[in-house]
């Protein structure tokens, strides 16, 4: 049997119970139905907060056919692993389960258990991160190591510095599974790989940082902004 047009889609969930029944505030986060077809993706309803620059969307995609929760957190966005269903009733009963807890961890990622490997590398009592501007130029250090956030593959942000107006972005993470701390670019939200930030351990990454955070900053921001 196949499956129903994503427009069928869209008009079956207007009158969904699990949007209806959710909180019209959850913490810092407020729901608002947004009910719009981007793509092969149905945007059914978002919480979001201006305040922390993040949101999560519930979502349908009919590239698989899945009912999807979506992760935003400044220019970093993810799909949940635990919230992939098809079935329409499985994906309800489990985004009542988890999204308090979702969000919750988003309002405060120091309520969040990143794991031993982690909490082995002391980022939280890290000073050279305790020690990281706040701004840099058009920059604003929007994700700190004391307040790292999960990622996907196995990593986690420690550092990301952000041009909101200009889309563009540094992130610097560490993978459990390499046991490795690397960095990332967004040039007008566009990816660009960059090795200047490869370390092993937290002594390395501060000499990368010291030589290559400002100077790859200014590179960001001068770079052909042109998509």
């Amino acid at each position: 049997m196949g499956y129903a047009s994503i427009e069928t889609i869209q008009q079956e969930v207007q009158d969904w119970d699990l949007i209806r029944d959710l909180p019209d505030r959850l913490g810092a986060f407020t729901k608002k139905i947004t009910n719009y077809i981007e793509g092969q993706v149905l945007y059914i309803c978002r919480y979001e907060s201006e305040a922390l620059r993040a949101s999560v969307d519930i979502t349908y995609t009919s590239e698989t056919f899945d009912y999807i929760l979506v992760r935003t957190m400044g220019m970093n966005s993810y799909r949940d692993i635990r919230l992939i269903y098809k079935e329409r009733d499985l994906f309800a009963q489990k985004c009542r389960h988890y999204l308090p807890s979702i969000l919750k961890s988003m309002e405060d990622p120091t309520s969040v258990n990143l794991g031993e490997m982690v909490e082995a590398k002391q980022l939280k009592s890290w000073e050279y991160g305790k020690a990281l501007p706040p701004k840099i130029g058009p920059f604003e250090l929007y994700i700190s190591p004391d307040r790292a956030i999960e990622h996907i593959n196995g990593s986690i942000i420690l550092i990301d510095y952000t041009d909101f107006a200009r889309k563009d972005q540094l992130i610097i993470m560490y993978n459990r599974l390499r046991d490795q701390f690397f960095g990332e670019l967004k040039i007008n939200s566009v990816f660009h790989a960059t090795m200047a930030f490869d370390s092993t351990n937290l002594k390395e990454l501060e000499k990368c940082l010291d030589e290559h955070l400002e100077t790859t900053l200014k590179e960001v921001s001068e770079a052909d902004h042109e998509i």
